[in-house]
């Protein structure tokens, strides 16, 4: 999904490379970045004594939440966390019936991940927070914030 920052309207196709950023601009961007990521680790934590989860457990389970499906593999590859790690945080996850494993495909080993109902119910409050905190954010920028954002940060994170 590449931006039409630079297309002239009614103009479809290519997008024109000559995007130029200068390095205080794309360092604004780093640190606007950086800032939301406090902000979701700070809702994050505020929901730690509510759930009775670690935020590491907390911010895996909501990987799984916005990303089902996952085999352990991808999971651990998505989060960088050792096996030993992801093991020991996904069967405090299993062990309290908040995350489903399913056989996926042809191995039988291989589990896809998801999110059980009361997965669901614990992650409720927490969601609707960072939805109000995303939904403020988009108000205040704008609607053509909408579309273009999410193009920066889907091609951030392909």
């Amino acid at each position: 999904m590449a931006s039409e920052v630079n297309q002239k309207p009614g103009e479809t196709g290519r997008v024109d490379p000559r995007l130029f950023l200068r390095e205080e601009e794309l360092d604004n961007g780093i640190a606007l970045l950086l800032a939301s990521e406090r902000i979701i680790a700070t809702i994050t934590r505020k929901a730690q004594k509510p759930t009775g989860l670690s935020a590491t457990s907390l911010r895996l389970l909501m990987t799984i939440r916005f990303e089902p499906d996952l085999t352990v593999s991808e999971l651990r590859d998505l989060t960088g966390a050792t096996t030993p790690t992801l093991a020991r945080l996904l069967g405090e996850l299993d062990k309290e019936s908040l995350i489903v494993k399913r056989q996926g495909g042809r191995d039988a080993r291989r589990r896809r991940l998801t999110v059980s109902p009361e997965g669901e119910a614990l992650l409720r409050p927490l969601v609707e927070q960072l939805r109000s905190a995303l939904r403020e954010a988009y108000r205040d920028a704008g609607a053509n914030a909408v579309s273009g954002t999410r193009a920066v940060l889907e091609a951030l994170t392909k």
